[in-house]
């Protein structure tokens, strides 16, 4: 009896260092190096007052846990929070709620599964949902995944928190049929919100979403996504820059995984704020390979290759998003502007509202399931969408190009390999040799003007990048 006293009285005192805070903000002591809990396994946990998660602990995320308005959640440098399978776990700051998560390139913070390492898969727990006051194009509404809060409102400059050196691992669940928990998703977050230096890993819907506002990221990997790598609905509007992704050639959704996908709303509405993001300095490359670099053990080819991929570009809805300055590599189609639920998307890009410009291609290839252009290298595809998308990719002025082969583009190292990824152009790469675009005034501000194409600067090594040091390219293996 007295053992069992023992072991309740430290759970309660491990539960009381989660969540207590007393008047004076004293941050309680805790036994280094501990596991805590942080939520019970319901769906309705709260977070009321401050509190910090304190390295080096671990603390085990438990069902639906909300960061109230008023409430903000601090997380020290180094600290890893496990998402528990069995109760969805998710992280949801709402409305008026702040999360500093402001990790250091030697002590990144983690948000991983809580499944024994060998054993992870995507869409082990939920994921991160940030909520704001900024605008979107719905007016205030719910968001996706079974959550109970809002987002919405008037104010853009809103403030969520921070989000730096931060890597999400294992997130991504379907809640319901068309109702998904990302493993990132941002619901009219304001651009007080900083967020930098951020990578997903294996999410098992999209690595990132934004639900209108107006924040603005920067560093962004997504790994292995199961869905969309970057998806922009309901009028979101910020600036993102340096980006990189990739994707495992088995994993795809059950509909189409794509690179981007961008819709203004569900139902292509002609209402304002219109999805108007503006992209620049993306390097996103697909699980399709160069003939000249397939072999059998590659694992990639028409039976191993999810027939689920899509595109790197699928732009609709009436859409205006804006891309400059970025690669895009190894999907059966490149780019798809499409007219989706009677919208007007094509007559946005002929007007200039929707822009893909000085963006490079490169081995998209429509029939990569084809046995034909493995052993004969099918000539180049990278539109399916008729004579629409072709013309406005191959437009006059001259600013896109498409190569036939992933190995034109000249990088430093293998841009496909999931373990230890190298998409920096080297010295003679067309991304590093074809100056970058910024006179059109949609990137004039706001951006730091490199004179290089995609994520990368050919002065980077595969060893001292911006990549280095933080992120983990092998989130299944490792042991935390």
């Amino acid at each position: 009896m007295k053992k069992l006293f023992k072991t309740i009285a430290f759970v309660c005192l491990a539960a009381m260092t989660v969540v207590s805070c007393d008047e004076s903000n004293d941050e309680p002591v805790v036994p280094s190096g501990s596991s805590y809990d942080l939520g019970d396994g319901s769906d309705a946990y709260e977070i009321k007052e401050d509190m910090t998660l304190t390295y080096p602990n671990t603390y085990n995320l438990r069902g639906f846990v909300y960061v109230t308005d008023g409430a903000t959640l601090t997380i020290e440098p180094g600290v890893v929070i496990k998402g528990e399978k069995a109760s969805k776990a998710t992280l949801i700051v709402e409305r008026g709620g702040k999360l500093i998560a402001e990790g250091t390139k030697e002590r990144p913070i983690v948000f991983t599964s809580a499944q024994a390492p060998g054993n992870r898969k995507p869409g082990d727990w939920g994921g991160i949902i940030l909520l704001g006051k900024a605008k979107n194009n719905k007016g205030e509404q719910t968001i996706e995944g079974g959550v109970r809060s809002q987002h919405g409102g008037n104010d853009n400059a809103d403030n969520s928190g921070i989000l730096k050196y931060v890597r999400c691992e294992f997130a991504g669940i379907e809640y319901s049929v068309d109702n998904e928990i990302n493993a990132i998703t941002f619901g009219s977050v304001g651009s007080g919100t900083t967020v930098d230096y951020v990578q997903v890993s294996y999410s098992g819907d999209d690595s990132y979403e934004w639900f209108g506002g107006d924040v603005n990221c920067k560093h962004l990997v997504a790994l292995g996504t199961w869905d969309d790598d970057f998806d922009t609905d309901n009028g979101f509007s910020g600036k993102l820059q340096f980006l990189a992704a990739l994707r495992d050639p088995k994993i795809g959704d059950k509909s189409a995984s794509n690179g981007f996908e961008s819709d203004n709303c569900s139902d292509a509405a002609t209402i304002e704020p219109y999805t108007s993001c503006v992209f620049s300095n993306v390097s996103l490359f697909g699980p399709v390979v160069d003939p000249a670099n397939y072999t059998d053990e590659a694992g990639v080819n028409g039976s191993n290759t999810d027939a689920h991929f899509q595109a790197a570009m699928h732009l609709r809805r009436n859409t205006q998003l804006r891309v400059f300055n970025s690669v895009f590599a190894g999907f059966p189609l490149g780019l798809i502007i499409e007219n989706d639920k009677n919208s007007t998307t094509q007559d946005f890009a002929t007007a200039g509202k929707l822009v893909v410009s000085n963006c490079l291609f490169a081995g998209m290839v429509k029939n990569f399931q084809d046995a034909q252009y493995w052993e004969n290298n099918t000539p180049y595809s990278p539109t399916d969408n008729g004579a629409f998308t072709d013309s406005y990719f191959n437009r006059a002025d001259g600013k896109n190009h498409a190569y036939a082969a992933i190995a034109d583009l000249k990088l430093q190292g293998n841009p496909q390999n999931l373990t230890d990824f190298c998409m920096i152009p080297a010295q003679d790469s067309p991304l590093a040799t074809q100056a970058a675009d910024w006179s059109n005034p949609l990137v004039a501000s706001g951006f730091e003007q490199v004179s290089y194409i995609g994520a990368f600067s050919p002065s980077e090594t595969a060893d001292n990048n911006w990549m280095t040091g933080w992120t983990n390219m092998d989130p299944q293996n490792t042991v935390y």
